[in-house]
């Protein structure tokens, strides 16, 4: 390989892992209104949208409501996780479609494993199964999740093939979200 070449190709690659890191970091403010909990998720309707291959997370907060949406190409379940940035610690809602029923758990994170939880219950929550994309929207109480003065939200969110709360993800990503209150 002549040096132009490799020249050129290590140029490309820097260049890519700098474009890679300059993305935005995802950044979250309060407004005035929250988004419709129907299991649809509408352009504009939330305040902070962002994709990660197949999946969508999208975040509103009114200092009262945290409302997220969660959205993937399965028909199996969508999950997102709040308070982490992995499994362990984070508190999970998992949601599908069965049937015409809509199903959801709130679970909380130990090690490589979730189990049921009694608290954290959602203020309302809608699943929708479309077309091989289901889409799980949670309205929460905010003070579960964000205190006066905090920085930053840890989310996780996944998504798995099957309509079930015990199987494997397919997908999985972690963001960190900066809050300005």
């Amino acid at each position: 390989m002549n040096l132009r070449l490799s020249a050129s190709i290590l140029a490309f690659v820097l260049l890519g892992v700098f474009a890679l890191g300059a993305e935005d970091p995802l950044s979250l403010s309060q407004t005035k209104s929250s988004p419709r909990v129907d299991g649809v998720i509408a352009d504009g309707e939330y305040a902070l949208t962002a994709n990660a291959l197949d999946m969508q997370i999208n975040i509103s907060w009114t200092g009262e409501t945290l409302s997220v949406g969660v959205s993937g190409q399965t028909s199996g379940w969508v999950a997102v996780g709040l308070g982490s940035s992995a499994m362990n610690d984070a508190v999970i809602y998992i949601g599908f479609v069965s049937g015409d029923q809509a199903q959801l758990k709130v679970q909380k994170g130990a090690g490589h494993r979730h189990g049921d939880l009694d608290s954290n219950a959602p203020l309302q929550y809608a699943v929708q199964e479309r077309s091989g994309q289901t889409t799980l929207e949670i309205a929460l109480k905010a003070s579960s999740f964000i205190a006066k003065g905090q920085k930053q939200l840890e989310i996780i969110f996944a998504m798995g093939s099957a309509r079930s709360f015990a199987s494997m993800h397919k997908a999985r990503y972690t963001a960190t979200v900066s809050l300005t209150q």
